[in-house]
């Protein structure tokens, strides 16, 4: 597994992300996600900001866990796919501020390319591949 999940923008013939706010009152910050993720993602992915009745929805129906949940991920890669594809839904109770979006955003992102956290070991690789992703995001953040 690469530990440089996110990359410079894509260029025309790479597949883009897709970012979809679906909540009542997203807060403004939110704005800014699309254009983060399009400078820092590669791939086909969906990143959609819910409500956490959404999370809990999907998470009693696809891990029969009756709770709303921060992140869920939903691998839809092939076989011999170089780049991630997916949706990856996010909880939008947690918006603002963007950096904590953001951490969902590439948490996902990581599972996508195959990062878990079911042991120690694993889950301090993730946790220090989300911080440094986050760090990069936000730079992205402060360039727009």
């Amino acid at each position: 597994m690469e530990s440089d999940t996110v990359q410079d923008a894509p260029n025309s013939s790479t597949p883009s992300p897709i970012v979809s706010i679906v909540l009542q009152n997203p807060a403004p910050e939110l704005q800014l996600l699309d254009t983060v993720v399009q400078k820092t993602v590669t791939g086909s992915v969906e990143f959609v900001v819910c409500d956490p009745g959404v999370m809990r929805f999907l998470n009693y129906n696809w891990r029969r866990i009756n709770k709303p949940t921060d992140v869920l991920t939903f691998d839809l890669s092939v076989p011999g796919d170089t780049l991630p594809q997916g949706v990856i839904y996010i909880d939008g109770r947690m918006a603002p501020p963007l950096e904590e979006v953001l951490e969902r955003v590439y948490h996902g992102l990581l599972h996508l390319q195959g990062y878990t956290h079911n042991t120690e070991e694993e889950t301090t690789q993730m946790n220090r591949l989300t911080v440094e992703l986050v760090k990069k995001g936000m730079k992205a953040v402060q360039s727009i």
